[in-house]
């Protein structure tokens, strides 16, 4: 029965609330909602005061009302790290319509995306790859190919195709011919470095039997496409060796950018136990990968395409 009178309460509550806010009072809306969640934490009612919080994201978001939704977003991101809030597939997708209605230029977006993935990864290593996906999708929209790519090294293996046509964007916007092969590698590594080998085997594959400019199969006309082909297979064959072998013979194409030294070391660690512990994540841009993907400015794009169309 207390229980029923609660959610009955908390019904009454939002319907006051929405009222206020359709009369544009939002001053007098944040306060309620604000006053009652500290009432409903101080009884313990923690998924009643989640469930104001999600609700008032939404609607302050839905009437544009920025600073009041980010206010109670970053309420709502400290509230699933405090309550140890249990993920439902429910939670999650509220969490990304939140997610998707900021602005891409909000603060609010991006000190509430950090709080969540932080909360998510309290149960799952690198984060839940379902939210991993609707940002990265978010972030490809808005053609922020670094952002986007980021994330997608945590999807799940459903998700590497989607993942390789992003890729293969990348390179037709951004990159010169000669620079296919470096987008591939670096995603490549980045998966062998999380040791996600069927990963970056999919990614190889998908990418190379779908991009417009490669024609060939393998032995390939790149080097670094051979080389990411014979580094897989040096992995399945549990062979350090080679892998240090690769490394030396293909030094000139790896040395193109530096930070591809960095994640062989760090594979030659996660598979074998052998090289130097990395003492850091290696989950960024890089090198010539930062160039590529880092600046979303859709104005540099037409050059590059030009130019790659002038290798043709």
């Amino acid at each position: 029965m207390s229980r029923r009178r609660t959610a009955g309460g908390l019904e009454r509550t939002l319907k006051n609330v929405e009222k206020n806010v359709e009369q544009g009072n939002y001053y007098e809306a944040f306060q309620m909602y604000t006053s009652v969640y500290n009432r409903l934490i101080g009884e313990r009612k923690y998924d009643d005061g989640l469930k104001l919080l999600i609700s008032g994201c939404l609607m302050f978001l839905s009437h544009d009302q920025s600073d009041n939704g980010t206010e109670l977003s970053v309420m709502l991101g400290d509230h699933l790290l405090t309550n140890h809030t249990t993920p439902t597939a429910e939670l999650t997708e509220q969490l990304i319509d939140i997610i998707r209605k900021f602005d891409k230029t909000s603060m609010g977006r991006q000190r509430f995306i950090p709080k969540v993935f932080k909360w998510s990864k309290m149960y799952t290593e690198h984060g839940d790859p379902v939210l991993h996906k609707a940002c990265a999708e978010i972030y490809l929209q808005e053609t922020d190919y670094g952002t986007c790519c980021t994330h997608c090294q945590y999807l799940d293996l459903d998700g590497v195709e989607f993942y390789s046509q992003t890729l293969i964007e990348v390179s037709t916007v951004r990159a010169f011919k000669s620079e296919l092969g470096l987008i591939i590698t670096w995603a490549v590594l980045q998966f062998l470095t999380l040791k996600r080998t069927e990963h970056a085997r999919r990614m190889l594959r998908l990418y190379t039997s779908n991009h417009p400019h490669i024609k060939s199969s393998f032995p390939f006309q790149e080097p670094l496409l051979n080389f990411i082909h014979f580094l897989i297979s040096a992995i399945d064959r549990r062979s350090p060796q080679l892998v240090k072998l690769l490394k030396d013979k293909y030094k000139k194409s790896l040395d193109r950018d530096p930070c591809f030294s960095e994640y062989l070391e760090k594979i030659l660690w996660v598979y074998f136990q052998e090289s130097t512990k990395p003492t850091s994540s290696m989950g960024g841009l890089g090198g010539l990968m930062s160039s590529l993907l880092g600046n979303n400015d859709s104005s540099s794009g037409p050059s590059r395409v030009t130019e790659m169309t002038d290798l043709d």
